[in-house]
């Protein structure tokens, strides 16, 4: 599966790890459903290492998960999925940010 991501200079498709990342996949997806990376700036711009986006407020302090539309506040953040481990040793993949604590939300990493 994949998603087609708009920007003003040009368009990326986004393969997913639906198997690896099932509840990281779900939550990207249905944000993307609810129109919620729509107009997001691209915040964190490092050359030739990532390019960071999926915070509304463009701060990189910002975004929430789908969960916490549905269930409040208190799942603002969800766990990170570790198992299968996945490299990024290919130029392009994706990764959702984590949080600090282990926790993951909206943002997510070119």
């Amino acid at each position: 599966m994949a998603v087609l991501l708009e920007t003003t200079v040009g368009d990326l498709v986004i393969d997913l790890y639906t198997e690896e990342r099932p509840r990281a996949c779900l939550n990207f997806l249905k944000l993307c459903k609810v129109k919620y990376y729509n107009y997001c700036l691209i915040y964190n711009v490092q050359r030739d290492f990532v390019i960071q986006t999926g915070d509304p407020t463009g701060t990189g302090r910002g975004g929430e998960s789908i969960f916490c539309q549905l269930y409040g506040d208190q799942a603002r953040f969800f766990e990170a999925e570790k198992v299968p481990r996945i490299k990024h040793k290919k130029k392009g993949t994706v990764s959702m940010v984590n949080n600090g604590s282990n926790q993951h939300g909206s943002q997510f990493l070119i």
